[in-house]
């Protein structure tokens, strides 16, 4: 009877062994799996839907997703810290990829995190209250692809600032679906150009996303950050397109409303920022640096000879439109002159090789000197009549304001007062780079 229970026993302790090893390999396996597919790219869409709360409208928008969209497609779910059961909703459904954050990031930060996640050729951003129509997508993706200076497009709306906005009559979901059948109907003629589309559904090619980069997440919750990434936009010479042949229905602002009496002290702490940042933003579209530039990328607009990191620790050294890791071993205080970018600009720059860190403080100090002796050199601080500039490739750069200036921690560098700049050529402005809060970005 003792070598029966014995025996049983060993049987029961091999295999909750067996089961074990199986279940660690089978895991090892499964997470690796996924990680390898987690990159590949998708010929198709990726619908990233941000939300806070307001479970019922992010529901009725994925199912209208589900019943109007024939063309291929992903969907990412961004879910910023909701209270009411959108987290035991999305751990519901089957075939869509959703995070759930501990903490609200905000639009910005929540639409970044999609697009990190997305693996579409093209990226679309559309907000929880929006219910989408027959032929929504396909007219969308027929503007955006009839011309390479076609940014990002937006459809037409029922609740919306600005001309996306169309006056319906339409009286329940049912006749909002009637009336987009008959309005979506494929016309080129109707495009137009426009200086802002609101951030409620705005499609553009992975491609721009590259040369874009991600949302500014400085600006708090909700509001003026799509204006930003549009105004940014056209700094690269591209367009902001409405697609007029297109509708869809937006409730409108519903996240927005949830705040309550905080609404008017989150709008103007964003407007705030919005404008010490930009500073005279329709100056800056006067210019014709940007005219016929089919490449421009944001970090064309950045200064050089700065230290930058991504999302790791690894430090980099920027000159002459290249990265150069710089290897602390040898010490240094970089890292404390460190500008924190998103590791979309990070991949802009193409990999140059490797300086230590006294290389980089012997290039600041040589930049110093230059500034002192009033000698031309790559990345020279210099007060010009346009304002102070940075030169760079033969051309004078102007900080667009003093946050700029800030922002890439070049406030005490030396600055020449002495180099004859009157006639120099002007090049593209310095911006300075979207604030970055989330850790992955």
């Amino acid at each position: 009877m003792k070598r029966h229970r014995d025996a049983r026993s060993g049987f029961e302790a091999g295999k909750r062994q067996g089961y074990a090893r199986g279940y660690e390999e089978g895991y090892r396996k499964g997470a690796a799996d996924g990680s390898s597919q987690f990159r590949l790219p998708m010929t198709g869409t990726s619908i990233i839907i941000p939300t806070c709360n307001k479970v019922n409208y992010l529901k009725e928008c994925i199912e209208s997703v589900h019943t109007y969209t024939p063309q291929p497609y992903e969907l990412i779910i961004i879910d910023n810290a909701s209270t009411d059961g959108t987290d035991r909703y999305l751990h519901s459904l089957r075939g869509v990829r959703y995070r759930i954050n501990a903490s609200n990031l905000g639009f910005a930060g929540a639409v970044n995190q999609g697009m990190m996640m997305a693996r579409g050729e093209t990226l679309l951003i559309l907000n929880n209250d929006s219910v989408v129509t027959e032929g929504w997508l396909a007219n969308l993706l027929h503007c955006l692809h009839a011309s390479p200076d076609h940014g990002i497009v937006g459809p037409m709306t029922n609740y919306i600032s600005g001309d996306q906005l169309l006056e319906v009559g339409y009286g329940s979901m049912p006749e909002m679906q009637a009336f987009a059948r008959s309005y979506n109907r494929p016309d080129p003629a109707a495009w137009q150009m426009t200086g802002r589309l609101t951030g409620f559904c705005m499609l553009m090619r992975r491609e721009t996303f590259e040369q874009l980069g991600y949302f500014d997440e400085g600006f708090e919750i909700g509001n003026c950050e799509d204006d930003d990434y549009g105004l940014r936009l056209r700094l690269l010479g591209r367009q902001l397109i409405i697609a007029r042949d297109t509708f869809i229905h937006h409730y409108g602002s519903v996240s927005m409303k949830a705040l309550d009496g905080k609404f008017d002290e989150v709008y103007g702490n964003n407007l705030r920022y919005y404008s010490e940042k930009w500073s005279d933003p329709h100056g800056m579209l006067g210019l014709d640096w940007q005219i016929g530039e089919a490449r421009w990328r944001t970090t064309d607009l950045y200064p050089t000879c700065i230290i930058v990191q991504g999302s790791d620790p690894t430090l980099y050294w920027v000159e002459g439109g290249h990265r150069y890791q710089i290897d602390e071993g040898g010490g240094g205080a970089c890292r404390d002159r460190a500008v924190r970018v998103s590791r979309v600009d990070l991949a802009s720059w193409p990999m140059g090789g490797v300086f230590t860190s006294q290389e980089v403080e012997h290039r600041q100090a040589m930049l110093r000197a230059a500034a002192q002796e009033g000698q031309l050199r790559e990345g020279i601080l210099a007060q010009t009549p346009h304002g102070l500039c940075q030169y760079r490739e033969g051309l004078w750069r102007r900080f667009l304001n003093d946050r700029a200036l800030a922002c890439w921690r070049l406030a005490e560098q030396e600055i020449s007062r002495s180099l004859a700049v009157d006639r120099a050529p002007q090049g593209p402005p310095i911006i300075a780079p979207p604030t970055i809060h989330s850790g992955e970005i």
